[in-house]
């Protein structure tokens, strides 16, 4: 899934991925490599990029120490989710954001991070979830009932698809569509047009982003940019 946009004079391809689906890896290959651009964003920050290239991630206790057992036991719950879903479809999640990176910088693109900071997520998250959404969310992800936790037919992965995960993510937790969704889509949308309105002169730019942050992304942008017109 992708679209594209002007914003301003600058032109936007928004790549909508599905973190555990291999078709997103080749399509991020293929638009990159086509389009040959001057930036490439991608969804992660720099210690995230860095723990999925390495393989280290900071430990249980770590994450305990500098932020509390609370995050701490949210951040492995939703690593936990994310790998267990990852395996089921052949491919360790993050994958399309590292081929991002590696094939922006074969083709001379400058690579942006442009996701925040995974650690304040998580203690937004933590503090925006009532206590009920907290329990229905370790007792759903345990028996596979959450909207994170399901199967999904790579035929079926299309925008109307995610839309009905979105909504369902929202009834079933709304503080935690609100820290873990909105309010990333305006951090990055803010980040795009931060770095366009520093470029000298008209950018190509290619965006990697999860499938459900792609609408919301694409929408602050043409606000952002005063209306840019949108190509699907």
């Amino acid at each position: 899934m992708r679209r594209e946009l002007r914003v301003g004079p600058h032109h936007v391809t928004i790549i909508g991925t599905g973190h555990v689906f291999k078709k997103s890896i080749a399509e991020v290959c293929t638009v990159i490599d086509a389009q040959r651009p001057t930036y490439v964003c991608v969804e992660l920050d720099v210690n995230r990029y860095h723990a999925l290239r390495t393989g280290e991630r900071a430990t249980f206790r770590d994450v305990m120490r500098h932020h509390g057992l609370r995050v701490a036991l949210l951040g492995s719950l939703l690593s936990m989710i994310q790998s267990e879903i990852g395996e089921d479809f052949g491919v360790m999640p993050g994958t399309e954001m590292i081929t991002a990176v590696d094939v922006a910088r074969d083709v001379g693109a400058d690579v942006h991070f442009i996701d925040r900071e995974v650690s304040v997520t998580l203690s937004r998250l933590v503090g925006k979830m009532t206590f009920r959404e907290k329990v229905k969310t370790v007792v759903g992800a345990l028996l596979s009932l959450t909207p994170l936790k399901r199967d999904v037919p790579v035929s079926q992965f299309d925008e109307s698809f995610v839309e009905q995960l979105l909504r369902e993510f929202k009834r079933f937790s709304p503080h935690a569509f609100e820290v873990l969704i909105e309010e990333r889509n305006i951090y990055m949308a803010r980040y795009i047009v931060s770095l366009l309105s520093r470029a000298a002169e008209p950018a190509t730019l290619v965006v990697v982003v999860g499938a459900g942050h792609l609408v919301g992304v694409v929408s602050l942008l043409e606000v952002e940019s005063h209306g840019g017109q949108n190509n699907t």
